[in-house]
């Protein structure tokens, strides 16, 4: 299922919200000053988290107009649109709660030149969040503040900057000087990451080229936050020379936190379970994640324009690059490192257990202050039930999971609050450094 298109530009729910669908079409690369401009990544930022798209739930007619939105902008940035003439694919989704619904994925090519244009690099960013705090009836008024999730962080900010690359590659294909040889780009929005990864993982079941043309997806989720701390870039171990070009993209000298691997939580993971080669920007754990509070106000706004600059600097390298991206299995930290070894005793997570009965899993009976716990959003009561992708039942388990990871490590943990569960993405600590 795919929505319909007239002319080659994006028609469906978005024009039942008319303030974006103006914004949309009349926000044309040329009136927006450069493809870096801070206020154009405010103002996409200021429109993904707007109450009348009522964060951005997964099937649900306000995630349906932010899908249509940003197809919009991919429209506007001079793309061409990536299904068969379409700017968007409509996929099932999945879950006790989700069956019968349906929601879309994004995206719009940029062809390459020359020897590899048959090449393709995939930038992905996830559109949706979880939407409102309390489900409401269809048709219901925009919520107030506090009644949903905007998801500026996760993940405006990763598609604000998904738009500014796209318009940064059109303009830079045209440049006459430009390198003849450069692979074709897929620029896509995901749905669904919030559910379990659903957008990517059907994108990569069924891709828009064949699958083996892919060499490299560049993922960016949770991107807005820079002036928190480094920029994390996970996957460089999972294709040769990858970390020399992330070195070069680093002119304006940011602090980089380098991972060889890529299992945090995100769509690019869905790449690599297709033994295809991922890098991951990250800008760290923060207080407001998956809370009301992670509104565009908090953003970086110079953070994110920093990240753009690199990933746009990045992904020129990688378009041009001629040796292959020939992909290498980095195994999770926890397959790597014996846990009843005496290794990794300084990681620090930052809680104190709960030694109440009858819990399966680990809970928490509070969070240090300046903790990656306490960073990440965490609270007392809640209990955890993965880590790393481990499996936890009890403290012991806990444990070894964490002792299999070093500090500096993303670490993708699943909670639960209450009926409720949450996945964060937390960068562990030293003891040493507390």
């Amino acid at each position: 299922m795919r929505s319909t298109v007239i002319g080659g530009t994006p028609r469906g729910p978005w024009l039942q919200i008319g303030l974006f669908a103006v914004i949309a079409l009349s926000t044309s690369p040329v009136a927006w000053g450069g493809d870096f401009a801070p206020d154009d990544f405010l103002q996409r930022a200021q429109i993904l988290t707007a109450p009348e798209l009522a964060g951005r739930g997964a099937g649900t007619p306000e995630g349906d107009a932010a899908a249509d939105t940003v197809a919009v902008w991919l429209h506007n940035a001079g793309l061409q649109p990536a299904f068969a003439g379409h700017w968007l694919e409509s996929f099932p989704l999945q879950g006790e709660a989700l069956t019968g619904k349906t929601t879309r994925n994004v995206a719009g090519v940029l062809r390459g030149d020359g020897d590899l244009a048959h090449r393709w690099i995939v930038v992905s960013a996830h559109y949706d969040h979880l939407g409102r705090v309390e489900p409401a009836a269809l048709g219901a008024p925009p919520p107030a503040s506090g009644e949903y999730y905007p998801g500026a962080n996760d993940n405006a900010s990763g598609v604000t900057i998904l738009v500014a690359l796209a318009r940064a590659a059109v303009r830079a294909d045209a440049d006459a000087s430009r390198p003849r040889s450069r692979r074709s780009v897929l620029f896509v929005a995901f749905g669904a990451e919030e559910v379990g990864l659903q957008g990517s993982a059907y994108l990569v079941a069924q891709p828009p080229m064949p699958r083996d043309q892919i060499d490299l997806v560049l993922n960016l989720d949770s991107v807005g936050r820079l002036s928190d701390g480094a920029l994390y870039v996970s996957g460089v171990g999972t294709a040769p020379g990858l970390e020399a070009m992330i070195s070069r993209a680093n002119s304006d000298g940011c602090r980089l936190e380098l991972a060889a691997g890529a299992w945090s939580g995100s769509d690019h993971t869905s790449f690599l379970a297709a033994e295809i080669a991922a890098l991951f920007l990250f800008t760290g754990a923060y207080r407001e994640y998956n809370r009301p509070t992670d509104d565009w106000p908090t953003l970086d706004v110079s953070g994110l324009i920093t990240v753009a600059q690199f990933a746009s600097r990045l992904l020129a390298d990688l378009r041009t690059r001629s040796d292959p991206f020939t992909y290498q299995l980095v195994a999770p930290p926890s397959e790597r490192i014996d846990p009843d070894e005496d290794q990794n005793r300084n990681t620090w997570f930052g809680s104190l257990p709960d030694f109440g009965a009858g819990i399966i899993g680990y809970r928490l009976a509070g969070v240090f202050d300046g903790s990656p716990a306490e960073r990440s959003g965490m609270q007392k009561g809640d209990v955890i039930v993965s880590f790393g992708g481990a499996e936890v039942t009890d403290l012991a388990s806990f444990t070894r999971a964490l002792r299999s990871h070093a500090p500096g490590d993303l670490v993708e943990v699943e909670i639960m609050r209450g009926e409720r569960r949450i996945r964060y993405t937390v960068v562990l600590a030293d003891r040493q450094d507390r």
